[in-house]
């Protein structure tokens, strides 16, 4: 079976990380502090679960109000971020720990003298031990939901055009005659990557390639190779079926680390037929070679063995702190 190129994480396995193991958070937070811009999912989560005040960084520095909701408002409103005393400061993954490092000392820098927890959503084995709080562990290489479009696996992945980076057409747009050439100039982009595609592969027919050459070009989306379906006709492609075996063969041949589908049960029978990881970009599952749905968040109960590092790194951090502060 060919191996998995990464392990994805979709929003889903982040919630699910997260609401699985949110007593791993100190309960005397009273304000989280997110890390723009990816950082601010997993603190807005937190900050809803524990009701909480959430802010982003740059809002805490300049010492600006947190804000929130009529509808409920957390247990201890301040106008004044530094008032609060334990601040969880909050960012989607962690392999060197530079990126919250760098922040916590901004912080200290500005001269916030409460205690500062770290946390990372997901993290890297290797980089359990530089963050306070974590939630699920993830090897690398790995992709997540929110970044697979400008992600460097897209540079050699096959990519559905419609229903991926652009929106299907409708039925009666889809009458292989002029509501077609008018859905082919005027659809609206779903998806457009900020690197460019190695394989664009779709089940347009040939006689459209000029059409779509246009519309990408039009959109910004950069690729190598374009692959339509040779045949004469709409009618003939539903007659052969040849939806997914026109993409299974050129990802086949290809040879590219991931095929992104728009149709579930197209990924799937892509998955299944070429042994190869299809993800689909409707519902975000990443399948395997066999054509199963593959999750890679396990629920990462905590673990009694982990409590006295805990400890000592919650010291050690303690500590530095106060000798900073002493400088």
């Amino acid at each position: 079976m060919f191996a998995l190129p990464y392990n994805f994480v979709s929003y889903p396995d982040l919630m699910l990380s997260i609401r699985s193991n949110i007593a791993r958070v100190p309960r005397e937070i009273d304000l989280i502090v997110g890390i723009p811009r990816s950082g601010m999912i997993p603190a807005y989560a937190l900050a809803l679960y524990l009701n909480v005040q959430v802010s982003d960084l740059s809002s805490f520095l300049e010492r600006r109000t947190p804000t929130h909701g009529r509808t409920r408002a957390p247990v201890r409103v301040s106008s004044d971020p530094f008032e609060a005393r334990h601040v969880l400061l909050v960012d989607d993954s962690c392999l060197g720990g530079g990126t919250l490092e760098h922040a916590r000392s901004a912080i200290l820098a500005a001269g916030f003298d409460g205690e500062i927890v770290t946390c990372a959503a997901i993290v890297a084995p290797e980089a359990a031990s530089r963050v306070d709080v974590w939630f699920a562990e993830i090897p690398l290489p790995r992709v997540f939901e929110w970044n697979v479009f400008h992600h460097s696996i897209i540079e050699d992945a096959c990519v559905d055009l419609d229903g991926v980076l652009c929106v299907d057409p409708l039925g009666h747009e889809n009458d292989d005659g002029p509501n077609y050439a008018a859905f082919m100039a005027n659809v609206r982009p779903l998806h457009v990557p900020s690197r460019p595609i190695g394989h664009i592969v779709s089940a347009r027919l040939e006689k459209y390639r000029s059409p779509s050459e246009e519309w990408l070009a039009r959109h910004g989306i950069r690729y190598g190779q374009l692959h339509l379906l040779d045949l004469p006709s709409a009618a003939e492609r539903v007659r052969m079926r040849a939806h997914h075996k026109h993409k299974s063969e050129v990802y086949r041949r290809v040879g590219a680390r991931l095929f992104i589908e728009s149709d579930d049960t197209q990924a799937a029978e892509i998955a299944q037929t070429t042994g190869r990881p299809v993800l689909c970009a409707t519902n975000m599952k990443l399948y395997s070679g066999n054509g199963v749905y593959l999750r890679n968040i396990a629920s990462y109960a905590l673990r009694e063995r982990r409590g006295a590092a805990d400890v000592m790194r919650s010291v050690r951090r303690r500590c530095a702190t106060l000798l900073q502060r002493m400088r």
